[in-house]
């Protein structure tokens, strides 16, 4: 790229406008107006020093350094410089000389290395918000440089939170928020061109702002149903997750938690614990009550007829309504079956063998409604199968087996002195019947 330097009229031969160059590119020092009378000399000098001086019947006389890099118009009086360097940077003053007093000007010159290789880092790249504070330099080859920090299209300014250091070439963030990511621009320039280069920084923070779902949402929930709690939190890298029940931690990790076919017991104050493995920070979510409805049943089985049983419908929470049903048909209170006063329980006394079957109580409140199921069992006071065998002794032998249920006390047992005495009693007169039927058909 050449320059070429213009006249502003009345100012003399050269302009009071600096002139700018590049480093190994040209200028021309354009003389405008010049004299009308024929040259005599004209000399061209730097900061004083001699570029040219031609004419006066001699030979040029060029400066040292300058051989091979000018080019004089000996009919205008401008000048070209080539091939810059930094050090050509000064004043330029030219003197032409006619028939009386010279023409005189002078002007600067500024030479600039171009802006070029840029580069950002960062001291440090493992960053946690709150906790950490980063530097950033940039740097550039080139001369007379500006440097200029922006953050999208804000720049910066130093600030509590913000230092800037070397001639603005380093920028300073004291204790890093993840709103400084950026990308962070560094932008150079001098008079010749810019350039600009960007970074963006990794920060960790969080876990925060931890949010549980269930699905579906409800305030009961019948035995068998199906849910799934769900965790988020605002985190970078993101939350690892865990589940606690009732604030112990269960085995189940990740961010969702799925309870098919729910029971009674598990029941409870649900929640999410986050951890994030960079910043080393914890957030646990509010609780979310999980209830499930269920029908228990005293004293525990067996249960046996001529007993009592007592079926209680429970769930946590506000309970408006509670109605039982026994194999499908409502339940009705009796002589034997009798319902508490808020009818959370049913209790049967005594037990009849007909009283097995499916008892269900349906809990409702203003928001939701549910059942809950047992399938009672009602067994004989003493249900047991006895087996006799009978040997009987003739030339032609036979074995008689007698099969017969005996139904004890209800004092802890069978009678056994009733079945030894009465029951073998009754045996032994099979048993004769058995060896005569035998022995009459030999």
């Amino acid at each position: 790229m050449d320059y070429y330097l213009r006249l502003c009229y009345g100012k003399g031969l050269l302009p009071a406008e600096s002139m700018v160059g590049e480093v190994t590119h040209n200028v021309t020092f354009t003389i405008v107006n010049p004299p009308n009378a024929a040259f005599r000399t004209v000399a061209w000098t730097a900061n004083g020093t001699n570029v040219i001086t031609s004419g006066g019947g001699t030979a040029d006389a060029i400066g040292t350094g300058y051989v091979g890099r000018i080019t004089l118009n000996s009919t205008t009086g401008s000048l070209e410089l080539r091939n810059l360097v930094l050090s050509d940077t000064g004043e330029y003053a030219v003197s032409i000389s006619t028939i009386g007093k010279p023409d005189e000007g002078t002007t600067t010159l500024r030479v600039y290395a171009p802006v070029s290789k840029m580069t950002i880092t960062a001291n440090n790249i493992d960053l946690v918000e709150f906790n950490s504070s980063v530097s950033l330099s940039c740097s550039s080859s080139g001369s007379s440089l500006s440097y200029r920090w922006l953050n999208g299209s804000s720049e910066f300014t130093a600030s509590d939170g913000v230092q800037l250091d070397d001639g603005n070439s380093t920028l300073t963030i004291v204790r890093v928020t993840r709103y400084d990511q950026g990308p962070f621009w560094c932008i150079v320039s001098n008079p010749i061109n810019s350039d600009s280069e960007s970074i963006t920084l990794t920060i960790s923070y969080g876990p925060e702002n931890i949010k549980l779902k269930v699905t579906p949402l409800d305030v009961l929930y019948g035995s068998g149903s199906d849910l799934t709690l769900s965790c988020s939190a605002e985190s970078s890298p993101p939350a690892q997750f865990q589940w606690a029940l009732n604030g112990e931690l269960l085995s189940n990790q990740g961010p969702v938690l799925k309870l098919e076919n729910i029971q009674a017991s598990q029941s409870g104050r649900y929640s999410c614990w986050a951890h994030n493995t960079r910043t080393l920070r914890y957030q646990t979510s509010e609780p979310s009550d999980i209830t499930v409805a269920k029908l228990t049943i005293s004293p525990n089985p067996p249960i046996i007829e001529g007993g009592s049983v007592t079926l209680t419908c429970d769930a946590s929470g506000s309970i408006s309504n509670r109605d039982w049903m026994k194999d499908g048909q409502p339940l009705s209170p009796s002589e034997r079956i009798i319902f508490s006063e808020d009818n959370k329980t049913v209790s049967i006394s005594p037990l009849n063998l007909t009283d097995s079957g499916i008892f269900l109580c349906h809990l409702a409140n203003l928001v939701s409604n549910v059942n809950a199921s047992y399938n009672l069992a009602v067994s004989c006071e003493y249900d047991t199968t006895y087996t006799c065998t009978v040997y009987a002794q003739s030339h032609r032998c036979m074995v008689l087996s007698l099969f017969f249920a005996v139904k004890g006390s209800t004092q802890g047992g069978p009678n056994v002195g009733a079945i030894v005495g009465g029951s073998l009693g009754a045996v032994a007169v099979v048993t004769v019947i058995g060896v005569v039927a035998a022995m009459k058909k030999g």
